[in-house]
């Protein structure tokens, strides 16, 4: 397998993880920005599985201290 063949393979799998999250985000934020039910299931079910907050406020595009507060209600 040439080195352009492992570029574009490695490119497929980062746009498909780029499409998972802007779905993620999609069913888990308001239109205004503000989490949603989803969004707060999501972020329940992060944090019973021992996710990092750092990865949590990446995928919703928050921040890592509004995480914070969420992890610790």
């Amino acid at each position: 397998m040439g080195e352009a063949s492992i570029i574009r393979r490695q490119l497929r799998t980062l746009e498909a993880k780029a499409e998972l999250i802007d779905f993620i985000r999609g069913q888990c934020k308001t239109e205004g920005g503000r989490l949603n039910e989803a969004g707060l299931m999501f972020m329940a079910m992060a944090k019973a599985g021992g996710w990092k907050q750092a990865t949590v406020a990446a995928i919703l595009d928050i921040t890592p201290g509004a995480v914070s507060q969420h992890f610790n209600r």
